[in-house]
């Protein structure tokens, strides 16, 4: 079954309507759309978009259409540079709209501490949407909000065609709009349960990858993990593993896998370990493929950018100076996180949850074996 990212599909804004002059009216088309624009605080400073610059080129997120045209999904594309209006032209080229759609101007403002994007766009845009059915707007609306939103990291959009309200034969678009939900993943991750009496494994499966080898490979890789354990768990207490899904996107698989082994004591030793997988490519992702890990090192000595249980910061921070001499011998230690294609140990574990890295560092089995840290947005 696949995942559908639950956001909100339209924000309603308070449909109070107050009296306005005439001129407000012939502005725009709409007396509610001249109300909304005007509440919009404008922005002075530029805006630069949200976007990640890789070995293919800068990654821009861009939503469109699945096969079936039944719901949104999101892809990525690789630019030398990303402009408002190079932005459009993936759209058009993405939702395979008529070429003479155009953006004539976007602007960005603020309206109750929520940033706003306002977008213009020509009439032929208006002509093409307007010729679609219901489900093929919702699609084509749908995929520019959220492009838009993402890349210039917004929670509302407001769209208008040569100034003035957008008229469909199925909807009057005068408010706000925010993201509308979208399909994470076109394939599922299928849980297959391995071992007998005091082993348990739930080990994930890829299911519908478009790629097969992809697919084949790191499905192998899950399973001969866990097979290795089997072959040489020497059955006393008892063995538990089950998994999270953290990340789940067409780009990107990150999943963290969460261990525990019951003998005499009390308290159960707990372990930790991940796989982060580019699913364009088939290789592994490292921490430091996406951060900055020297960056890391020193804002962890002085107690910056980045999240723990408040009840562990303590703990935390005596650990870091106990194990760790400098912010280079921790950055050389983070710079070793994650399986590698080489196949070496890895020195601990990161993975990705809502578009944040997540690092799983080991402490004593008294606070717990491990310590779940989320970094600051890098």
């Amino acid at each position: 079954m696949k995942m559908i990212k639950k956001r909100i599909g339209y924000l309603v804004f308070a449909t109070i309507l107050i009296c306005m002059s005439g001129c407000g009216r012939k502005e725009t088309g709409s007396e509610l759309l001249t109300e909304t624009k005007e509440a919009v605080e404008p922005v002075k400073e530029t805006v630069e978009p949200a976007v990640e610059e890789t070995a293919q080129g800068i990654a821009l997120h861009i939503y469109s259409g699945d096969e079936q045209a039944e719901n949104i999904v999101r892809q990525t594309v690789y630019m030398d540079e990303v402009s408002e209006r190079g932005v459009m032209e993936q759209l058009v080229a993405a939702l395979e709209m008529d070429p003479a759609v155009e953006l004539k101007s976007v602007s960005f403002g603020t309206h109750g501490g929520e940033k706003v994007v306002m977008l213009d766009l020509n009439q032929a845009f208006a002509d093409y949407v307007s010729r679609m059915s219901t489900s093929g707007e919702y699609i084509v609306m749908g995929s520019l909000t959220n492009t838009f939103l993402e890349c210039y990291q917004s929670e509302l959009l407001l769209l208008t065609v040569e100034g003035k309200v957008l008229e469909t034969g199925h909807a009057i678009y005068e408010e706000y709009l925010g993201m509308y939900p979208y399909v994470e993943a076109p394939y599922r991750i299928q849980e297959m349960v391995l071992g007998e009496g005091d082993m348990k494994i739930s080990c994930p499966q890829i299911e519908g990858l478009a790629d097969e080898q992809i697919q084949g490979k790191w499905n192998r890789i899950f399973l001969g993990t866990e097979e290795r354990v089997m072959d040489t768990w020497d059955g006393s207490g008892s063995y538990e593993v089950n998994y999270e899904v953290k990340t789940m996107t067409p780009d990107t698989l990150s999943i963290l896998m969460n261990g525990y082994i019951y003998g005499e004591e009390e308290k159960p030793y707990s372990f930790k370990y991940t796989y982060n997988i580019d699913l364009n490519t088939g290789e592994s992702i490292r921490l430091k493929d996406h951060v900055d890990v020297q960056k890391v090192a020193e804002n962890m000595f002085s107690g910056t950018g980045y999240y723990v249980d408040e009840a562990l910061a303590p703990h935390f921070v005596e650990r870091l100076s106990a194990i760790y001499e400098s912010p280079d011998a921790l950055a050389r230690s983070l710079e070793g996180y994650d399986y590698s294609e080489d196949g070496s140990a890895p020195y601990g574990y990161s993975y990705i949850a809502d578009g944040r890295v997540w690092i799983c560092m080991e402490v004593p089995h008294e606070l717990g074996d491990y310590i779940e840290i989320e970094l600051d947005a890098q």
